[in-house]
């Protein structure tokens, strides 16, 4: 490959840099824009300058125009420098320039509810590094100002009704445990009076019946010997018109209901329970109607025939007896058969 010469060089940079042919013979010649030779001065092009990378050739950045190039005709091929932007000094400035500075902040690139632009303010997300403000939700100009909706919807349960039901099951446990405590006392003692005034203190004649339950089954667990004192505390409530034949008999049928598993602990139970209705209906506190109700409450028919003979015992073994008995064998006949069919 055959060397070009100098010549061949710069006119090949005039035609490429659109130079006018010959604009590049001061540079050729040694010659300054004045037309002098010598070495350039500062104010000339930076031929040979140490620190500028060699030889500089016209139109190349940083270096000054010769005559004839584009740009002196004032084409705009060059953007003029503005005089409000400076020239850096690098001896004289040498800080980075976003040092201290920090950039601007899109407030849509915020996690939610994270609030507007951070400024010299203390933010939840910038500071300390510590973890996030959970003193309120912050609320921007761009929320509503109408009440805030709910994302859960609300169930249909009315809390008025779960109100009630809860204050009744409190109330029904509280009655349970006083009447529980005044009969235990009343087995204790057998004071009737007494046991009459707790009663009424209870302030809750619908809870009667479950009083006369209640009654029942802890007379028949604690035995035969207490049947005597649960008889007496019957009739005389019931003759003090504290008790209603229909308490006795909601008592009875609540007490059979659960004869089917009382009676795997206590084998004596059914034929007691027959003994109980028997003298009840032999004082009459007590209508013999019951029996039938009660022997449909239970499903063993061994418990069933057990209450059913215990209570035709006791009422035979009256004078009295034969006469209430004849006058209600439809009933009787009723209970036969009940125990028949399984």
């Amino acid at each position: 490959m055959k060397a070009k010469k100098l010549s061949e060089i710069h006119r090949e940079a005039e035609k490429n840099l659109g130079l006018r042919p010959g604009s590049t013979t001061n540079v050729r010649n040694g010659h300054s824009g004045t037309g002098t030779r010598g070495p350039l001065s500062p104010g000339d092009f930076p031929m040979n300058q140490p620190g500028a990378g060699g030889m500089m050739m016209p139109g190349m950045p940083g270096g000054r125009k010769m005559p004839g190039m584009p740009g002196l005709d004032n084409d705009n091929w060059e953007v003029p420098r503005s005089r409000s932007m400076p020239r850096a000094d690098p001896l004289r400035n040498r800080t980075p320039p976003f040092v201290n500075k920090l950039p601007p902040i899109n407030s849509r690139l915020l996690p939610q509810r994270s609030g507007a632009l951070i400024s010299s303010k203390t933010s939840a997300l910038v500071g300390n590094g510590g973890p996030l403000s959970r003193s309120g939700p912050v609320v921007t100009t761009s929320q509503t100002t109408g009440p805030p909706k709910s994302l859960i919807p609300d169930l249909c349960v009315d809390p008025i009704v779960e109100q009630s039901a809860a204050a009744h099951k409190s109330s029904s446990a509280g009655l349970k445990k006083k009447t529980i405590s005044l009969l235990e006392e009343y087995f204790h003692i057998r004071i009737l009076d007494e046991a009459q005034q707790c009663i009424e203190e209870l302030k809750s004649p619908d809870y009667y019946q479950e009083v006369v339950k209640e009654a029942i089954s802890l007379a028949l667990d604690k035995g035969a010997s207490s049947i005597d004192p649960l008889l007496r505390l019957l009739q005389h409530l019931y003759t003090k018109n504290i008790f209603k034949a229909s308490d006795l008999e909601t008592g009875c049928l609540l007490y059979s209901s659960l004869l089917d598993e009382l009676a795997i602990d206590l084998p004596r139970a059914p034929a007691h329970f027959g003994e109980v209705i028997g003298c009840l209906v032999l004082s009459r506190c007590l209508s013999i109607e019951v029996v039938e109700g009660a022997l449909k409450k239970m499903e063993d028919v061994f418990f069933r025939a057990a209450v059913f003979e215990a209570m035709m015992k006791t009422i035979k073994a009256n004078p009295s007896g034969q006469a209430i008995l004849s006058s209600h064998a439809a009933t009787i006949h009723a209970c036969s058969d009940i125990l028949s069919s399984k």
